[in-house]
């Protein structure tokens, strides 16, 4: 027997707790998690449960909701974790996040997920062959028609969701318009301090005494999406540029997979340009 969860947001105003504990009383269904808090005005939550096999579906529950939904002037989310979910991953040279997500599914820490590919403008199936994932090789220089190739094949897949395991590659607007799903991203977080090709060389010149990782969604505006995740570790003095790098990857793969992991517990919620996170 697997969960499902609720997430809802509206107006904070007296009586959503009660609205919400009654429904699910009525229909005989025993919460396991609540969390819930306001913030300039507005109530969040997000509800876990042990699917009794009550509805359907999740189209079958928002019907059934759309009392609550209508009272309260209210957002609703609602995820049914029996069914499988779906990560189409995007990556390049540098393997640390994308064998972190795999090794997470292969242990189960990820239950109930599938990637169903592996697009690289690296040309490198061996990790993709190894777990038996459908690998596409689009290479991005020189070959102004890449991105339309990458649609094709998320519109054949159509991932619930897209994961950037260090894509060293700017997506475009119509890119991210046209992909149908979130998108999430991961980068070290010198930036904007240091940008360009060798960001841990300019770090190391300057003596920087802390290297981190943010993980967020993708907007048209280059790294400036809602966050999901973050996380430092500090540097030591007389650590090398090597060093300091394979912090960083150990960081970026940390975040990265912590992100992935909210996401697909439903445990975030857009709000504002800014994301909600629940623990």
């Amino acid at each position: 027997m697997k969960n499902a969860c609720l997430k809802f947001h509206c107006i904070d105003q007296p009586g959503i707790v009660s609205a919400i504990s009654n429904f699910l009383f009525e229909r005989n269904i025993n919460i396991i998690t609540l969390e819930q808090h306001a913030e300039e005005g507005v109530y969040f939550n997000r509800i876990e449960w042990k699917d009794l096999n009550n509805w359907e579906d999740e189209a079958a529950f928002k019907k059934d909701f759309e009392r609550i939904c209508k009272k309260f002037d209210g957002h609703i989310e609602v995820h049914f974790f029996k069914n499988i979910q779906t990560l189409g991953l995007f990556t390049s040279r540098e393997p640390h996040t994308l064998l972190e997500i795999l090794a997470k599914i292969e242990t189960g820490e990820l239950p109930n997920v599938k990637i169903p590919f592996i697009i690289s403008n690296y040309d490198d199936d061996t990790i993709s062959k190894r777990h038996n994932i459908p690998f596409f090789f689009i290479p991005t220089k020189n070959n102004p028609n890449y991105e339309k190739k990458q649609i094709e094949i998320i519109q054949k897949f159509k991932p619930n969701f897209v994961g950037l395991a260090r894509y060293m590659k700017i997506l475009s607007a119509d890119f991210i318009n046209q992909s149908g799903c979130p998108i999430i991203n991961i980068h070290h977080s010198f930036l904007p301090s240091f940008v360009g090709a060798n960001p841990y060389e300019l770090a190391y010149q300057r003596g920087v005494k802390l290297i981190g990782a943010t993980s967020h969604f993708v907007i048209p505006a280059l790294d400036q999406g809602p966050i999901i995740e973050q996380d430092i570790t500090r540097v030591r003095s007389g650590y090398s540029v090597s060093k300091m790098k394979q912090i960083g990857s150990d960081t970026e793969k940390r975040v990265f997979a912590n992100a992935i992991k909210k996401v697909l517990e439903h445990k975030t919620i857009i709000y504002k340009g800014r994301t909600i996170v629940f623990e």
